[in-house]
């Protein structure tokens, strides 16, 4: 059996990034037969890795950090090989192919982001990229000799946003660069179910979801809690520190995306798994101090399944909220895209 070493990122405490890597393992192993494991960057920043001597890992997880790591252990195929910006191991020779994928592995304002993210290691390895992001619309000026050496290396290119390829074929030149939906979508609602946990906290109550990663946007949240009270809806805060929603982990945010009255995001993968169950929702911009726009990539979501009137565009939440989505549409957009991924990862995995 083919081996497929995953080369994606494995932080903790980001329900995205566990998310599609589960996706992206399940994915490749019901479309190849292949055995498939993610391998971990160990490249970290001089401080983080300081903390990571000196104090014992249980120490320094918090208790979501905690919770994630108890959902990797049960879903996510980890290798006992380790990858780094500095280093070889040669047990990576083990590997048939690296595929490199999904979420923001290439985002030059993330300074881990390097070598080994494009599994930049031997000449004699397979390597390939699926929805590969590079998280924002340009690179870092002082990495951009070294990302277009890594990716001329590579045997193919997938990426996830339309941006992400012009920013490929200018580093590369190349006209053989795909855009591929994430790996989240290409598994159906049905098979995210066993993963699907119920949140104790919660007692069956009609909510709105609230999923916010940027700064604070007080004129939606002054429009949500207005609407929630018309409603007679509950919001659920899955990622303010002061929610009693903070400590769950992904399994219980598939729940609560699958349950929702509606969604009010700048998730990116909060967005995706709306549309994998039906749901309706609302896309505002996210704003991040000291960081590029990312928007890019909802931009490309939105587009793909001609769903661009989700975005809340100032003092029209009611309007949007109300407004009925055709998913049978939408539906028909998803399995075409669906199947152009997964002949992708049959070719590149079964040569």
């Amino acid at each position: 059996m083919k081996k497929v070493g995953i080369i994606t990122i494995t932080g903790l405490g980001n329900y995205g990034n566990r998310l599609q890597n589960y996706a992206l393992q399940k994915a490749i192993e019901k479309t190849s037969e292949c055995h498939c494991e993610t391998l971990i960057n160990k490249s970290c920043r001089i401080k983080g890795y300081i903390k990571r001597i000196l104090i014992p890992s249980s120490e320094v997880l918090s208790e979501r950090e905690r919770i994630f790591e108890k959902f990797n252990k049960e879903f996510i195929h980890f290798s006992d090989i380790r990858i780094n910006n500095f280093s070889k191991d040669h047990r990576l020779l083990e590997c048939d192919c690296l595929i490199c994928g999904s979420d923001q592995i290439w985002n030059s304002d993330y300074p881990e982001n390097d070598r080994a993210n494009f599994g930049y290691f031997f000449p004699n390895i397979k390597v390939v990229s699926y929805a590969a992001s590079f998280g924002t619309d340009t690179i870092a000026e002082k990495k951009k000799r070294r990302y277009a050496k890594y990716l001329k290396r590579m045997d193919a290119i997938s990426v996830r946003e339309e941006k992400g390829k012009e920013l490929a074929e200018y580093l590369t030149g190349r006209d053989d660069i795909c855009v591929h939906i994430d790996p989240t979508l290409l598994l159906t609602a049905e098979e995210w179910l066993p993963l699907e946990k119920k949140p104790v906290l919660y007692k069956g109550e009609r909510y709105i979801l609230k999923y916010f990663l940027g700064e604070k946007n007080k004129e939606i949240n002054r429009e949500l809690e207005e609407y929630a009270k018309k409603h007679n809806l509950t919001i659920i805060d899955v990622i303010s520190k002061d929610s009693p929603y903070y400590n769950i982990g992904p399994s219980e945010f598939l729940f609560l995306e699958r349950n929702a009255d509606f969604i009010v995001t700048d998730s990116f993968h909060s967005c995706v798994f709306a549309i994998i169950y039906k749901r309706p929702f609302i896309v505002v911009e996210r704003k991040e101090n000291g960081l590029q726009s990312m928007g890019s990539r909802i931009d490309t979501l939105l587009n793909k399944f001609h769903l661009e009137n989700r975005r809340y565009t100032g003092s029209d939440l009611s309007n949007i909220a109300q407004s009925s989505i055709d998913y049978s549409y939408v539906n028909v957009i998803l399995e075409f895209e669906r199947n152009e991924s997964v002949q992708y990862l049959k070719k590149y995995l079964s040569d």
